[in-house]
C-alpha cells in the first residue's frame, strides 16, 4: 500500500487546487494498480497519495490522505464494491472528484446521478486506460467538479426521436459531445474550427435552447452534460 499523508489545504489557494492533483488509485488487481500509479507519477501535476485494493481501506484512507480525486475500480471482488465506497467517500467530502473505471461501456450509471451530486463525477473504460489524454482529462475534470464519459463512449452516443437535443445545431451537438467528454474549451474550438470567444457563445446558446439556467446552484456544464447523456442512446 503507497501512502502520503497530507493536508490538501497544502495544494490549494482560497480553497481552489493550484499545480498538483492528490490522487488515489483504488484497483483490486495488483498489475493493474501498479500501472495505474506508475502512468500518473510520471506526471508533475499529479501526486499519488495512496494505492489500495479494496473499498473499506479506500474509505478510511480518504479521510486520512484528502485526495482531490479517487481514480476506483467499479469491481473490487469485496464489500463495498467501487459505487458503494466512492458514494461514502463523497458523503464525507462532497469536493472529491471520483472518476469509475469500468469494463463496461455503461453510460447510465452517470446519467441517473442527480444533477446536485453529479458534480465530480467520471467514467472511464479501463481497456482504453492507456489512453493518457483521457485518463488525465477524467482526473483534471473531477477535481475541478466537472462530469465526463470516456470519449470512446461519448462518440457512440446519438440523440434519441423526440429528444430536446434534436433542437440543437449539429455544430451544437459536436460541442456537447466534447463536453461530456471532458475537452477543455481550447481543445472543442481547435475542433470546431472557430475562437474561443465564438466557442463561448455557441455554448451559452445551447444551454438557452436546452432550458438550462446558468444561474444556479448546479453548474450549467454539469446539466448540460447530464442531459447530454439522458438524452442519448448507443448507434450500435
Amino acid at each position: 500500500m503507497k501512502l502520503n499523508t497530507g493536508s490538501r489545504e497544502d495544494h490549494a489557494v482560497d480553497g481552489r487546487r493550484t499545480g498538483v492533483t492528490r490522487v488515489m488509485v483504488v484497483e483490486d488487481e495488483p498489475l493493474f494498480r501498479e500501472l495505474l500509479t506508475s502512468t500518473l507519477s510520471a506526471y508533475n501535476s499529479i501526486e499519488v497519495v495512496a494505492a489500495v485494493d479494496n473499498g473499506k481501506d479506500a474509505i478510511t484512507l480518504a479521510e486520512e490522505v484528502l485526495p482531490d480525486v479517487v481514480l476506483m475500480d467499479i469491481e473490487l471482488g469485496s464489500e463495498p464494491d467501487g459505487i458503494k465506497a466512492a458514494h461514502q467517500i463523497k458523503a464525507a467530502d462532497p469536493t472529491v472528484g471520483i472518476v469509475i473505471l469500468s469494463m463496461h461501456r455503461d453510460k447510465q450509471y452517470l446519467a441517473s446521478l442527480p444533477e446536485k451530486r453529479a458534480a465530480g463525477w467520471s467514467y472511464m473504460l479501463k481497456q482504453n486506460i492507456r489512453d493518457k489524454n483521457s485518463l488525465i482529462r477524467a482526473i483534471e475534470g473531477s477535481a475541478w467538479g466537472l462530469v465526463s464519459m470516456d470519449p470512446a463512449i461519448t462518440e457512440d452516443l446519438r440523440p434519441r426521436k423526440r429528444s430536446v437535443l434534436e433542437r440543437l445545431t449539429q455544430q451544437q451537438m459536436v460541442a456537447l459531445e466534447k463536453l461530456a467528454a471532458g475537452y477543455t474549451d481550447e481543445v472543442i474550438a481547435t475542433k470546431l474550427g472557430i475562437d474561443r470567444p465564438s466557442l463561448g457563445r455557441l455554448i451559452e446558446k445551447t444551454y438557452a435552447d436546452l432550458g438550462i439556467e446558468v444561474e444556479g446552484g448546479v453548474d450549467p456544464r454539469v446539466r448540460a452534460v447530464l442531459l447530454y447523456l439522458q438524452e442519448t442512446s448507443t448507434k450500435r
